[in-house]
């Protein structure tokens, strides 16, 4: 089977590969859609730490193609699944604990094990979810984006008519957007750097938005809420906006920080904390909300498909992350299509 896998930083390669071989308690699932992450472009880059070679990617929609062993997890040949972005080695004290997410020997798609750009993928049983038949492989794909979205969204106490604002209108940030609108924010802000994000953003029902590199969020959001906002969700990953997201907090109110970080912040000023008594969250993935992201998807509440603006063969993965990286593509979510 073809495969794009990284041997050295800053190169992919398509290659064939042999097709996985499954133990008892791993499934084989043929890949059909894959969303590029910015995990996976840290991967290449090699600020993400990941064992050389590996097959990219984490983020996927497939088919159950063949099982270790008969009637496994209730799967059967065919079924419309996506997964969690790894499992944990099952003995460790996090595990044993329920909190697979910090397991030291930890099986993650794409870095420490091969990942889904590829026509095949195996994977552990425990970790793949089966889902709804009114739901496509398009939508599929973000599945594990919308678990740990949820995840993030339940970290800060949001009430009916609170005011919110979301830093980043990447893939991540535009589900936490549609989410916080759907449980009853009654305003909502987001600052981006791209236009055509933005755009997007007020389609999904953003009722402020503003570009950081023509306007201050820091001088202007307190015109749109008086105080800041009740809840902020930092989605970039950049250390020039985590301050900026820090400063239009209102008193009491809460920080959640689901953005991935590639360099040290320095010079911050941390006073705000005990000026404001305010929270910060952090969430990593979506352990525990797997379920919930399967309803939501068969739900159809989230726009997922509108997200989508290129797609590209498997043999053209490259292409996709130069496109990923290139702010005047106007790319939001880039999908790798390995079958049909």
């Amino acid at each position: 089977m073809k495969a794009a896998r990284v041997h050295e930083k800053d190169k992919i390669v398509i290659e064939d590969v042999p097709l996985p071989k499954l133990g008892e308690e791993d499934v084989l699932i043929k890949v059909h859609r894959v969303g590029i992450c910015g995990t996976d472009v840290g991967v290449v880059h090699g600020y993400v730490p990941a064992k050389f070679p590996v097959t990219l990617g984490h983020e996927f929609s497939g088919t159950i193609a063949g099982l270790g062993s008969p009637s496994l997890g209730g799967f059967k040949e065919g079924d419309l699944v996506s997964a969690a972005g790894g499992w944990g080695c099952g003995e460790c004290e996090y595990c044993k604990e329920g909190m697979v997410r910090f397991c030291k020997d930890r099986n993650s798609l794409g870095r420490t094990v091969d990942g889904c750009f590829a026509e095949f993928v195996r994977m552990d049983y425990q970790a793949v979810y089966k889902l709804p038949p009114n739901v496509g492989f398009d939508e599929g794909q973000n599945f594990l984006n919308i678990a740990c979205v949820i995840r993030a969204f339940k970290k800060a106490p949001l009430q009916l008519g609170n005011k919110v604002i979301v830093f980043g209108a990447g893939n991540m940030g535009l589900i936490m957007l549609q989410i916080l609108k759907i449980t009853g924010a009654s305003e909502a802000a987001v600052v981006d750097t791209i236009d055509f994000r933005l755009e997007i953003a007020k389609e999904f029902g953003a009722d402020h938005v503003m570009n950081a590199i023509r306007e201050d969020p820091v001088k202007l959001i307190p015109e749109w809420f008086s105080g800041g906002a009740d809840v902020v969700v930092e989605a970039t990953g950049s250390t020039l906006s985590f301050p900026k997201a820090c400063a239009v907090i209102k008193p009491g109110g809460a920080l959640i920080n689901i953005g991935m970080y590639s360099k040290k912040l320095s010079d911050f000023d941390l006073s705000f904390l005990y000026e404001k008594e305010a929270i910060i969250y952090g969430s990593k993935g979506g352990e525990g909300e797997y379920d919930e992201a399967v309803q939501l998807l068969g739900q159809k509440r989230l726009q997922i498909t509108p997200m989508i603006t290129h797609r590209f063969p498997l043999e053209e993965t490259p292409k996709g992350f130069e496109t990923f990286q290139d702010k005047a593509q106007n790319a939001l979510r880039i999908i790798i299509e390995p079958s049909s």
